[in-house]
C-alpha cells in the first residue's frame, strides 16, 4: 500500500518479499552506526521487523516503511513512525543504502513522513532521536521543522539528542 510519493521517493508499506533488500542494507555498519546500538541486523531480524511492521499498520496505522526510488524503482531504504519500546512515544526513523546517500532524499522524505504522521495518522507530536555526533541527521530533522527538546545520557556513556514536533 502507498503511503505517500515526494519528487523522487515512493513510501509504501513495508511486505515480506522485501527481506533481502533491508538485509542488504541493515547488515552495513555503515548504515547502522546511528540505530539502536550499532549493531548490523541479520536477515532474521529484518525479516521479523517486517512482521512487527506487519502487524504495527492493523494496530496502530503506521510502522516502519519501504523508500523506494522513483527513478529507478530501487529499494533504497526504509522510513516510518515507530513506537521506540523503551520511550513509547511516536518516533520518524530513516536510513538509506549509502548509494543512496548524498542526494537530498532525508531532506525531501522527513517532512513529508513527518506530515504523513502528524496529519494522516493523527498523531499529536513526533519525536525524533539522533545520536549527537550525527549532525547530518540532526541537520535534517531541524530543517525539517523538529525543535530540540533535550539532551539524554545513554547507558553506553553517548549523548542522544531529542527533537520534537507538535502539529501546526
Amino acid at each position: 500500500m502507498t503511503l505517500f510519493e515526494t519528487s523522487h521517493l515512493h513510501i509504501r508499506h513495508l511486505k515480506p518479499e522485501d527481506t533481502d533488500s533491508m538485509y542488504a542494507i541493515f547488515s552495513l555498519p555503515e548504515v547502522t552506526r546511528w540505530m539502536g546500538n550499532g549493531e548490523t541486523l541479520s536477515r532474521d531480524l529484518c525479516e521479523k521487523w517486517i512482521q512487527v511492521s506487519l502487524r504495527n499498520y492493523e494496530t496502530k496505522g503506521f510502522g516502519a516503511s519501504a523508500v523506494i526510488e522513483k527513478e529507478s524503482g530501487r529499494f533504497i531504504g526504509c522510513s516510518g513512525i515507530v513506537y521506540d519500546a523503551e520511550r513509547n512515544e511516536p518516533e520518524i526513523i530513516y536510513a538509506f543504502h549509502p548509494n543512496a546517500w548524498g542526494k537530498g532524499y532525508a531532506s525531501e522524505l522527513v517532512p513529508a513522513m513527518l506530515d504523513y504522521g502528524l496529519n494522516q495518522c493523527g498523531l499529536s507530536y513526533i519525536l525524533a532521536t539522533i545520536a549527537a555526533d550525527n549532525k547530518a541527521s540532526a541537520h535534517v530533522v531541524e530543517k525539517a521543522g523538529m525543535k530540540f527538546i533535550r539532551e539524554e545520557s545513554n547507558p553506553d556513556g553517548h549523548m542522544t539528542l531529542v527533537y520534537q514536533i507538535d502539529p501546526k
